[in-house]
């Protein structure tokens, strides 16, 4: 396994540690669900620790109900079983989803040395928008990783609704190179001592700085 252990998968299907003998079925549930998290998230297992460093926690998580759910209903983990986990599992790895690349048609283009027109919006929980919560955000030229603006919500332009917001950044600041951008908000949640638990949105502007 690339990021789950057994005494992880035994946690979270309570089992006790001293039970050994589904060790190798819970191995091949586990391999399984690394996987398909992957073939799931349309991302190579190196390419996400080349952006994070470790298997971020949500994808963890996320992993582990994939194994839950197989080991319950004993059938092989695939993407058709994903329909089967709680709602919490689309919440736990949509921001680490690649998006598909648009059609070279579809990307806006800018000149080095432009200002850029950023307009942005996440698909948030319980009917909020991002009028009603606190955010930030990063935007960041994929092609030169050292190369990154951040932002923050009185930054930004609202938009009629409160729905969509514009972050205006100089190309100049960026490089030549294709945009994303890495949204922070901050989710209310009772379960936090703070009161709201933070959440970490990718979004792809389909904007290119070009020379």
């Amino acid at each position: 396994m690339k990021w789950l252990t057994i005494e992880d998968i035994k946690k979270q299907l309570r089992i006790e540690p001293g039970f050994t003998d589904e060790d190798m079925l819970l191995e091949s549930y586990g391999e399984a669900a690394e996987d398909t998290l992957l073939n799931y998230l349309n991302r190579p297992y190196q390419d996400i620790i080349e952006h994070y460093g470790k298997v971020p926690l949500p994808l963890v998580q996320a992993s582990l109900m994939l194994v839950d759910v197989s080991y319950q209903h004993r059938s092989p983990v695939s993407v058709t079983n994903i329909s089967l986990v709680p709602y919490t599992f689309d919440l736990l790895v949509k921001p680490y989803m690649r998006l598909t690349s648009p059609d070279e048609s579809e990307v806006q283009t800018v000149t080095l040395g432009s200002d850029v027109k950023i307009e942005f919006t996440a698909e948030l929980p319980d009917d909020l928008t991002l009028s009603d919560i606190d955010f930030s955000g990063k935007v960041l030229n994929a092609d030169m990783k050292d190369e990154s603006v951040d932002f923050n919500k009185s930054d930004c332009i609202e938009l009629e609704g409160g729905v969509n917001y514009v972050v205006m950044v100089d190309s100049d600041d960026l490089g030549i190179g294709t945009l994303m951008l890495k949204l922070t908000v901050m989710i209310p949640d009772t379960d936090y001592q703070s009161g709201t638990r933070k959440q970490v949105v990718n979004i792809n502007p389909h904007i290119k700085i070009v020379g």
